[in-house]
């Protein structure tokens, strides 16, 4: 009954019981007095408690110098297993970390979306500034170790822009996972909240029209009710797409931007305005141009052209994971499961994909 009733008590009561022990047996009670005293004075101060606490009367150095001054003259081998020897109780931390995984559990997919997204955002911004670094130069050299001549400039800005196209690529995919509700599925005000800033950081797009006309596309794919297709050639469906997409809000707010990251360089930064004018334009401006093609290309035009006999009205291109993942962050290699599964993550489709090959 000693352990128990001790584990149900607050550390004041605790305290109290151990110091009534020690004087007992300081005053000559006798071993079994103190004993006797000290278990009577931990049941009923048990029995006076409602509920259980955890047993924390033993986490500082005060109570537990008190323990064992009390057992070194008691023997009462029943208190031993709640001595804490010169150290805080603490849950083991197996314990704890499987409780935190398990209390995870749940929003795993909301942590993946969450963490993806974060990434995508923080090398898309981290990039952006490249346009400010080095300003004696009309366009930073991010290979500085290969030296200062032509080809290492040559070579760095072809990296810096085909890079930037390809993670503003991802910037929109994330967006299009916001449209699903898959950036943060549990939370979905934090999801479009999300979905609303990266679609004006990508193009200053509204996110409200690229919602309702994404899902018009999904009802009822290669119709002529779906805003994403035309019929025609490359060159006619891509205008027609483009000029769908470009409103005046959304040119007026490229525009502001393209200058006003001109005049920040130039103002701030006296950088040639020349210069300026070619940063912005290889880095922010152009890169977006070509994610857009990237885009139109890989994830509409392949998988929806000349009528696809299928479910769907789409087509999968059976590529390498690599491959899938560079041209379209997998919406054109599984474009097919995309509209099959809209529910799914771009970061899961080529699972799914593989899983329905197998079937």
């Amino acid at each position: 009954a000693g352990p128990r009733a001790l584990c149900s008590l607050s550390p004041k009561m605790v305290r109290g019981v151990l110091t009534k022990a020690r004087r007992a047996t300081v005053a000559g009670s006798g071993r079994a007095a103190t004993i006797g005293s000290a278990r009577g004075s931990v049941v009923r101060a048990a029995r006076s408690k409602r509920r259980a606490v955890a047993p924390r009367a033993l986490d500082t150095f005060a109570i537990n110098a008190m323990a064992h001054a009390v057992l070194r003259d008691v023997h009462a081998p029943e208190f031993m297993p709640l001595l804490v020897d010169n150290q805080r109780w603490a849950w083991p931390r197996w314990f704890a970390a499987r409780r935190l995984a398990s209390e995870l559990a749940p929003y795993s997919r909301d942590i993946v979306g969450l963490s993806l997204a974060s990434l995508i955002f923080g090398v898309w911004l981290a990039t952006l500034a490249l346009m400010f670094a080095q300003p004696e130069s009309v366009m930073p050299n991010v290979f500085v170790g290969l030296g200062q001549g032509g080809l290492a400039k040559l070579a760095s800005a072809a990296a810096v822009f085909v890079f930037r196209a390809w993670v503003t690529t991802g910037l929109f995919v994330t967006v299009h996972d916001a449209i699903h509700g898959q950036v943060t599925p549990s939370f979905s005000k934090l999801n479009h909240l999300i979905g609303s800033v990266l679609a004006f950081c990508y193009a200053s797009f509204s996110y409200k029209l690229l919602y309702r006309d994404h899902w018009r596309h999904h009802a009822d794919p290669t119709s002529e009710h779906d805003p994403d297709y035309y019929e025609g050639g490359l060159r006619t469906w891509l205008s027609r797409f483009m000029g769908h997409y470009s409103t005046f809000w959304q040119l007026f707010w490229e525009s502001f931007q393209f200058w006003s990251f001109c005049a920040v360089g130039h103002r701030l930064l006296h950088i040639e305005f020349g210069s300026m004018v070619v940063r912005v334009a290889m880095i922010w401006a152009l890169p977006s141009l070509v994610s857009g093609f990237q885009l139109f290309y890989f994830g509409t035009y392949l998988p929806h052209k000349d009528h696809p006999d299928s479910e769907h009205s789409s087509r999968s291109n059976d590529w390498p994971w690599v491959l899938s993942l560079l041209s379209c962050f997998h919406f054109g290699a599984c474009h097919e499961e995309h509209h099959a599964f809209p529910t799914v993550a771009w970061w899961e489709l080529p699972a799914v994909r593989a899983k329905r090959k197998r079937l």
